[in-house]
C-alpha cells in the first residue's frame, strides 16, 4: 500500500515547443545554461521527467509523454543526463501524435520494458480540424503496436490510479465545470468517417505533496483546466492546489474567454504555473502578466525541484 503523501518531486520538461538557455535559475527552478545544454531540442510536443520520493524513501520514476517523434527525445534526455531505462512507468495523458509520437523510437533505441500506463481510449485513428476545414491527420496508435514496442500489454487506467506514494494518473476527467472552454478540434476516425472527439482519454498526474499541496501535471489539458484541478481535489479532498505544469490548450481561446480562465486561476491561487507545449504564446504572455512572479518562464530542460 502506497503512502498518501511524497516528501519530494522533481519534473523535468524534456520536450517542449520552446528552449532558453539564458535564464537565471531561482528558488526551486533550475534553468538550463549555455554550454552542452545549448543543443537541447524544441519541438511541437511534450514530455517530461519525474522523480517522485515517497516518506520511506522509496522513489518513483516515470516519462510522461513522448514527444512527436525522431531523434529529439532521446537527444534532449541524454543531454539533461536523465536515463529512461530508470523508468518505473511510461504514462501516456493522450492519444495525439505530439504526445505518443517518440515512444517507438524511444523503446527501439533503448529496448525498453516498461509498463504503458494510458487511458483505453487513447488508441484509434485521430485528427485536428483546420481552419479552412480541412483534417490534420490521420494518425494512429494501435494498442497491439503498443504492446509489441514494450513488451507487454499496456495498463490501461480510465478510473485514478495510484502508481507510487502520494502519485496518480487521474484516469478519465469528468467534464462538469461550466468555466472550462473546451477545445473543439479534435476528430476520432470512426467507420471510414470522421467524428467530432471528446478526447475521453485526457489525463493528468496528480502528486500530493506533504507541506505543499497538490501538483498537477497535464499533458494538453484537453477535460479543461478546472475540470482537471477538480479531479486532482476528488483524489485527494481538502488539500490545496500548489502548483498547475504543461499544456493547458489556451491557444483557440478569444481574450474574453482568456480572461476568463486567468480570473478562475487566479481564484484557484497556485503557488506556481508552469504553462508550456499547447498553451500558447499569447495566453503564456496574459498569464505572467497576471500572476507575476508565480508564472515564470518555461523552456526545454527546465527542472522544477520541491521538497
Amino acid at each position: 500500500m502506497f503512502a498518501e503523501q511524497a516528501v519530494r518531486l522533481s519534473f523535468t520538461v524534456v520536450v517542449d515547443n520552446n528552449v532558453d538557455v539564458f535564464l537565471p535559475s531561482q528558488g526551486p527552478l533550475r534553468y538550463p545554461q549555455p554550454g552542452p545544454k545549448s543543443m537541447l531540442l524544441a519541438a511541437q510536443g511534450f514530455s517530461s521527467w519525474l522523480e517522485v520520493e515517497g516518506p520511506d524513501g522509496e522513489t518513483t520514476r516515470i516519462l510522461y509523454d513522448f514527444g512527436r517523434g525522431g531523434n529529439v527525445l532521446p537527444h534532449n534526455l541524454e543531454l539533461l543526463g536523465i536515463d529512461p531505462t530508470l523508468a518505473d512507468y511510461l504514462v501516456l495523458s493522450h492519444g495525439h501524435i505530439d504526445h505518443y509520437g517518440g515512444l517507438s523510437y524511444l523503446a527501439a533505441k533503448y529496448n525498453l520494458r516498461t509498463p504503458l500506463v494510458t487511458h483505453p481510449s487513447s488508441f484509434g485513428e485521430r485528427g485536428v480540424r483546420q481552419a479552412g476545414g480541412g483534417v490534420a491527420g490521420p494518425w494512429l496508435l494501435a494498442q497491439k503496436d503498443a504492446a509489441s514496442w514494450l513488451g507487454q500489454a499496456p495498463i490501461l487506467a480510465d478510473k485514478p490510479t495510484q502508481l507510487g506514494p502520494g502519485l496518480w494518473v487521474s484516469g478519465g476527467i469528468p467534464r462538469q465545470s461550466p468555466h472550462d472552454v473546451l477545445w473543439p478540434g479534435g476528430l476520432r476516425l470512426q467507420d471510414g468517417a470522421w467524428q467530432p472527439d471528446a478526447l475521453e482519454d485526457d489525463q493528468a498526474l496528480v502528486i500530493n505533496l506533504a507541506g505543499r499541496g497538490l501538483v498537477v501535471v497535464t499533458g494538453c489539458c484537453h477535460a479543461g483546466v478546472f475540470n482537471t484541478i477538480a479531479a486532482a481535489r476528488a483524489i485527494c479532498p481538502g488539500v490545496p492546489l500548489y502548483a498547475l505544469a504543461g499544456g493547458l490548450h489556451l491557444n483557440f481561446l478569444d481574450s474574453g474567454q482568456l480572461e476568463g480562465i486567468v480570473a478562475g486561476l487566479l481564484e484557484e491561487n497556485p503557488g506556481l504555473v508552469l504553462p508550456m507545449h499547447c498553451t500558447g504564446a499569447l495566453a503564456q504572455q496574459v498569464l505572467r502578466n497576471r500572476l507575476g512572479a508565480r508564472c515564470p518562464f518555461t523552456t526545454v530542460g527546465l527542472t522544477l525541484a520541491l521538497d
